[in-house]
């Protein structure tokens, strides 16, 4: 295989890289492009990472206990206006007032590489066109991302008035029990995450010291009476 059609597959995927971000600025306000491509990039940047089937496995048991915690919130109503009479930018739209927070934030890097590794894509951070107010997928009918493709935290948050909607309802209970098994799957995922990422670090750390420690034996010979002198003539 030629130089030239090793490089075509990468040089592609650059150019298809550069068109989105180029669309993105166009499309949206600077602040929601900038926080939007950068996502993005750290996305990608994970899914070229070292992970392991058991990390995989683990970011698929944060995204199951995900999807169970939103199961039950599916039909309540409280999100819808909580954020209304808010300063900006919490009360710019009625609901999500916790959705008001940094991108980057809510998708913190142990949160992007559970979603990374569950299957979550760039293409799925798709965002909406009207004002940037918090995280960038806020908009005013809610979240654009699909529930697959959210952090863990953004079924999470509880405040007040949705605990005393759940209260209400008799859900709080089985709410707060599915939570606690999403926080500790979770925390397994992180465990194994941050484990692969230290060794990712510490591993040219360690190579460097060996070929150091092979050079210096290198360097150490016996004499002809069996002691230790040092080769300095190479």
């Amino acid at each position: 295989m030629t130089t030239s059609a090793v490089a075509k597959p990468w040089y592609q995927a650059w150019v298809l890289i550069a068109v989105e971000r180029l669309l993105i600025k166009i499309r949206q306000p600077k602040s929601r492009a900038d926080e939007l491509i950068e996502l993005r990039r750290r996305l990608r940047e994970e899914l070229a990472g070292g992970a392991d089937d058991e990390e995989r496995a683990l970011a698929r048991a944060v995204h199951a206990h995900k999807l169970s915690v939103a199961a039950e919130l599916r039909s309540i109503s409280s999100c819808r206006s909580c954020a209304t009479g808010q300063p900006w930018p919490r009360g710019h739209y009625d609901g999500g007032d916790c959705c008001s927070g940094v991108t980057a934030d809510l998708f913190d890097d142990n949160e992007l590489a559970a979603l990374a590794h569950a299957g979550t894509r760039p293409r799925d951070l798709t965002p909406p066109r009207d004002d940037h107010a918090g995280c960038a997928f806020r908009g005013p009918r809610g979240c654009t991302l699909d529930v697959t493709h959210r952090p863990a935290r953004c079924v999470h948050y509880h405040c007040d008035t949705l605990r005393r909607e759940l209260h209400a309802r008799g859900q709080l209970d089985a709410v707060e029990a599915k939570l606690a098994e999403l926080n500790r799957a979770m925390q397994r995922f992180v465990t194994v995450h941050q484990a692969r990422l230290d060794r990712e670090v510490l591993a040219p750390l360690i190579e460097a010291l060996m070929g150091g420690q092979t050079q210096l034996a290198q360097l150490v010979v016996r004499s002809p009476d069996n002691s230790i002198t040092t080769d300095l003539s190479g």
